[in-house]
C-alpha cells in the first residue's frame, strides 16, 4: 500500500511538472520555452475561469513570471486598459500573456497598439467562455467595441489616457 501510494505521488509530480515547464533563467532559455508560453497562453485563453482551476493557478503563475522575467519580451501596462479586468486577475495575466504571445508571433513586436488589442482580444475570448467571471461596465463597453470593428480605435484612445 505504501509502494502504491508514493507511486501515486510521483505520479502527480510528474503530471504536475510536465504541464508547467521549468521557468527559464538564461535568454537562450527564454528563447527556447517561446513555444511552451504560446501554448499556456492557448491554453489559458480556450479554458473557461474555474474550470480545471489547479493547472490553471500553475499556468498563471508560469506565465506571470515569464513575462516578468523575459528579456525578449517587455509589456507595457497602462492603467486605461489594465481597469477592463479590475474584478478579474485571471484576465489580467490573460492579458499580459496575449499582448505577450502577439509580441512573440510577430517577430518580437513593439508595436504597442497591436499588442494591447492582442491581449486584449485574449482576455475576452475567455471572458465569453463564461466561467467564474465578474463583468463590469468598462468591459462591456471594450467588447461591443470588439463586436462594432472598433476595437482598435478605443486601444489608440485609452492608450493616450494617462490615468
Amino acid at each position: 500500500m505504501k509502494q502504491l501510494f508514493i507511486a501515486l505521488l510521483l505520479l502527480t509530480t510528474i503530471t504536475v511538472t510536465a504541464q508547467v515547464p521549468a521557468l527559464p533563467t538564461t535568454k537562450e532559455e527564454f528563447v527556447s520555452s517561446e513555444k511552451d508560453f504560446i501554448a499556456a497562453e492557448k491554453w489559458l485563453e480556450t479554458t473557461a475561469i474555474g474550470t480545471d482551476t489547479d493547472k490553471r493557478k500553475q499556468l498563471d503563475a508560469w506565465v506571470t513570471a515569464w513575462v516578468i522575467n523575459s528579456p525578449t519580451v517587455t509589456v507595457e501596462v497602462r492603467a486605461s486598459i489594465l481597469k477592463l479586468f479590475d474584478k478579474n486577475s485571471e484576465l489580467t495575466i490573460l492579458f499580459m500573456a496575449g499582448y505577450s504571445r502577439y509580441c512573440l508571433e510577430n517577430n518580437y513586436s513593439k508595436d504597442e497598439l497591436k499588442c494591447n488589442v492582442a491581449g486584449i482580444r485574449a482576455a475576452i475570448n475567455c471572458f465569453n467562455l463564461g466561467g467564474d467571471v465578474k463583468n463590469n461596465k468598462n468591459l462591456t463597453k471594450v467588447i461591443e467595441q470588439e463586436k462594432e470593428g472598433k476595437l482598435e480605435e478605443w486601444v489608440a484612445a485609452a492608450m493616450k489616457d494617462k490615468k
